[in-house]
């Protein structure tokens, strides 16, 4: 397609886009950080690189592409914004207030170059037909050998460095640090061990090296360390067991036996990549001078320093458009319902859940058009009941993770499997196979020394760079590539089409492209991406509860962004630190929170205490009314329904009813004791808390939506446990999540039931927001969740977007956030009216039933609608938490209101 009019690039930088200096020195650069990015850098980091602090709105950090990659955090007034580099299979949109977002199905760049050494440039634009990227292998790339596919994860070289005086020498080292073109006056590490033997000569001159900038000019990958990962799925599987996994370390002609495959993202320039022309005629390049005389050593390599990327985006609604990349923005947080055309997703009703293909999307009004394959019929739906992910079954016999979604994905690799075979799975689940082998994982670093794997390798390596010294041995092949159209290998391949017919586009490392039905098709799980969850948590928000250990160090921020070591951050218990949220006398409160209590145990399991707590206001419940008519009845504003109660014992719906009962000390029931008269008189009116005498480590509270939030009035139960080091560890809590599979009500409560909080220990916090024995409570906890949780804008809940509060990226995804979380809100009034719960099913039937909350829920829900169809939102409905909805907000909030109003009739006869 032609290329749209040319607009003004966006003001706001990401990742990995190329700029350019304004002013003066217009030099290029990288952007490796952004202020808005979701990162956590330590304190430890940001001082001991100042490239690493905290940084402030409109900065980024910038590698420059001169004085060897010099490096600065600069504002974003201060670049303009050259290229920007996007994938196949990235997401996108046109601005950061639009809701329509499109994936990228193909890329086209063209770059400029110059010589790798001398900078000499070649004119004109260069394309893939002009110049060949990285005919060896890298790290992360895909190789193939005997029906197996593994990929490199280290590599050992052999570079060729030369110096000040026109010398060259021979450099062997792990990994993959040094390119050809390089300069710089470290280039050649201090000589030790193996690699003075090898190059003595050069450092005989008092032991250190001359004061001069060093260049490297050629390096070859001598060994390389492949992590096996599956074998082809296209052979049976008696002629599969005989196929051994091959070598992990290949070196010398071996090398020639292996098949490199890159996808199409691998193959485009990127500013950096060391390129070779297809034509050297007429094209500049250096020589150098071997050590045996008038031995020469020829450089044909160039730089690409400029590129200009082109994007074919498919859109949400089904059209196609080539743009330049830096016309749209990546689309980094994309909704969780969010999908594209040819995706594969469920599509739950009241009644089932059904496999479906969406045809299109209105991003506007939240709703899709889905393809049914088992009726072969367009429905149009609310992409609120789309599952995009596989969420909606957690109890299927694969569940894919949330990353992976349904289906695939462009950019997959894929295994196929032969005709009349499937993969094993009922669509749109597919498989993922070629896990890593545990020596991969070994750590790389012994005693100070290196170890294991790597340690056999830089052996390896280490040989091989001595006998090419002294004995002028080389044994080496270069790897393979496949050929076009051969017919090799058509057992993989990269995903790079969906059809609206649910089938796949795949293109073989020969160039060929098939069509395949999605369940001839395997993802292959990439080892890079295994190793990286291995290093920083498959969860990326996970904490492991620990909260101020003594000894170790605490760090603050001072006023300018800078983090400093916090001298008093041990002092725990200030002496003026009180527990603020309990005001009552009859509490015994020393100087630092709670009274210390002694730690002694008893043999025995004590008797559980049943503590004289006076109730909150009525000692029992109004009896249910005919509440009448909708119209005429009445809401109480002030509940008058017991706050906290003791109960005889915990119901058998309980989170915890199964764990082993907690063998309390005397100090734990003390500290109950007091934690019980706390919630007997403070507690607001919209949380109510239940104990149990024969279950004394267990809670049950219901905590009403606040007005003017996405939960308001809906009922959140959570369930609670005491182990038996409280309070000296916090609570456990089990959040009852209604959602039916459609994701998360809020960022902080997770369908499985976690809740994520710092309180709690399951989020990392500031040391006075951790769980304290001496200033934390029960009622702080349960207070925290209403307050800090279940809020008016949710969607900044995620750390990572509480950054983007105010902005216009910021604002768009929080409302469709919020919209969400008032839709799937009212399914769980349905729920709780639906299925009594234990403890809480007399509360809950005077609540919605006789103090007439449902009436209000209906009333306001309806209102919404109403305001929402007629498009009757002021200004004044701005400052509402949901200010509309949109028509596949409505479509799903409709279902919801239809079951609820059955209740409420039923209820009233």
């Amino acid at each position: 397609m032609p290329l749209k009019g040319r607009s003004h690039p966006p003001t706001k930088l990401y990742q990995q886009d190329t700029v350019r200096r304004i002013g003066p020195n217009q030099s290029l650069g990288i952007v490796l950080r952004c202020w808005h990015d979701a990162e956590d850098v330590s304190p430890h980091t940001a001082l001991n690189d100042p490239m690493m602090r905290p940084l402030r709105p409109g900065e980024v950090g910038v590698s420059f592409l001169v004085n060897g990659g010099e490096r600065e955090i600069l504002p974003e007034s201060e670049l303009r914004l050259i290229d920007r580099s996007i994938q196949p299979g990235d997401f996108c949109k046109k601005s950061i207030d639009d809701v329509q977002s499109g994936v990228v199905t193909n890329v086209l760049v063209k770059g400029r170059i110059e010589h790798v050494i001398s900078g000499e440039p070649v004119e004109g634009w260069k394309t893939l037909d002009d110049v060949q990227t990285r005919l060896d292998a890298e790290i992360g790339d895909y190789v193939i050998y005997d029906d197996w596919i593994g990929q490199v994860i280290e590599l050992f070289d052999e570079s060729l460095i030369e110096i000040s005086t026109g010398q060259l020498v021979r450099l062997p080292e792990l990994s993959s640090r040094l390119s050809i073109g390089e300069k710089g006056n470290e280039i050649i590490p201090p000589p030790t061990g193996s690699m003075y033997n090898l190059f003595g000569s050069f450092f005989s001159a008092g032991g250190s090296r001359p004061d001069s900038v060093d260049t490297v000019i050629d390096v070859e990958h001598t060994v390389y360390a492949i992590a096996w990962l599956a074998v082809s799925q296209m052979i049976d599987s008696a002629t599969a067991e005989t196929k051994t996994r091959p070598q992990k370390f290949w070196s010398g002609k071996d090398i020639g036996k292996l098949t490199l495959i890159r996808g199409r993202s691998d193959l485009e320039m990127r500013v950096g990549d060391r390129v070779r022309p297809r034509n050297n005629t007429g094209t500049p390049f250096t020589r150098h001078r071997r050590d045996d005389a008038n031995a020469l050593f020829e450089v044909h390599l160039f730089i690409v320093t400029e590129t200009e990327t082109t994007l074919d985006v498919l859109w949400q609604d089904g059209t196609k458009e080539s743009v330049r990349s830096t016309e749209v923005i990546p689309y980094l947080n994309p909704d969780e319902y969010d999908s594209w055309p040819g995706d594969h997703v469920f599509w739950k009703s009241e009644e089932n859940r059904r496999h479906a293909i969406v045809q299109s999307v209105n991003a506007i009004d939240r709703t899709a058009k889905v393809l049914l394959p088992d009726t072969n019929t367009i429905e149009v739906v609310s992409v609120l009941e789309l599952d995009p992910y596989g969420t909606s079954d957690p109890s299927a016999a694969f569940p894919p993770s949330g990353s992976d979604g349904l289906g695939v994905c462009r950019g997959d690799f894929v295994f196929v499997h032969p005709s009349g075979a499937t993969n094993g799975f009922e669509k749109p689940v597919v498989p993922k196979i070629g896990e890593v082998e545990p020596w991969v994982r070994e750590n790389p670093i012994v005693d100070g020394q290196l170890g294991g794997w790597r340690k056999e390798m830089a052996d390896v390596g280490t040989v091989i760079a001595a006998r090419r010294a002294t004995e002028g041995i080389r044994e080496s092949s270069a790897i393979v590539h496949p050929v076009q159209g051969s017919g090799n290998f058509t057992w993989i391949g990269e995903v790079i089409g969906l059809k609206l017919d649910g089938t796949i586009e795949v293109a073989h490392p020969d160039s060929t492209v098939e069509i395949y039905p999605l369940e001839r098709l395997t993802k292959l799980h990439d080892g890079m991406e295994q190793l990286e969850n291995a290093l920083w948590g498959d969860g990326g928000d996970s904490y492991d509860g620990h909260s101020g250990d003594e000894g170790e160090e605490i760090w603050s921020m001072d006023e300018d962004g800078v983090w400093q070591p916090d001298l008093n951050g041990g002092d725990w218990e200030d002496e003026n630190d009180e527990m603020q949220l309990v005001e009552d006398d009859s509490i015994e409160v020393v100087s630092g929170g709670w009274a210390d209590e002694s730690m002694e145990t008893s043999a025995d399991k004590p008797e559980i205490p049943t503590p004289e707590v006076p109730l909150a206001q009525n000692t029992r419940l109004p009896a249910l009314e005919d509440p009448g008519p909708t119209d005429k009845c009445a809401v109480e504003t002030t509940l008058t329904w017991n706050r906290f109660e003791i109960l005889s014992s915990a119901p058998l719906d309980h989170a915890f009813i199964s764990s082993p009962p907690a063998q309390p000390s005397k100090s734990f029931l003390s500290r109950l004791t007091k934690e019980y008269r706390v919630l007997s008189s403070s507690l607001p009116d919209t949380i109510i808390v239940r104990a149990y005498e024969d279950r004394a480590d267990l809670l049950r509270s219901l905590i009403i939506g606040p007005e003017n939030t996405p939960y308001e009035d809906a009922p959140m139960m959570i369930d609670w446990k005491l182990d038996s080091n409280f309070p000296h560890s916090p609570p456990v809590a089990h959040f009852h999540s209604w959602t039916n599979g459609n994701g998360r009500v809020n960022p902080n409560l997770y369908e499985e039931g976690k809740v994520c909080l710092s309180i709690l220990g399951t989020w990392s916090g500031d040391r006075d927001e951790i769980w304290s024995a001496a200033r934390s409570s029960l009622l702080q906890a349960f207070v925290s969740i209403q307050g800090l949780v279940l809020v008016k804008e949710p969607w900044f809940c995620e750390p990572a977007y509480d950054k983007l509060r105010g902005t216009k990226e910021g604002i768009v995804n929080s409302r469709l956030y919020s919209e969400k979380a008032y839709v799937l809100s009212r399914a769980f009034v349905r729920r709780a009216l639906e299925v009594p719960l234990g403890s809480l099913d007399s509360e809950i039937k005077w609540l919605y039933y006789g103090n007439h909350r449902l009436d209000k829920v209906l009333r306001d829900a309806r209102a919404l609608i109403k305001k929402s169809t007629a498009s009757q939102v002021n200004d004044a409905d701005q400052e509402l938490a949901v200010p509309r909805l949109t028509t596949g907000g409505i479509i799903t909030l409709e279902r919801t209101l239809s079951k609820l109003q059955v209740l409420l009739d039923n209820n009233r006869t």
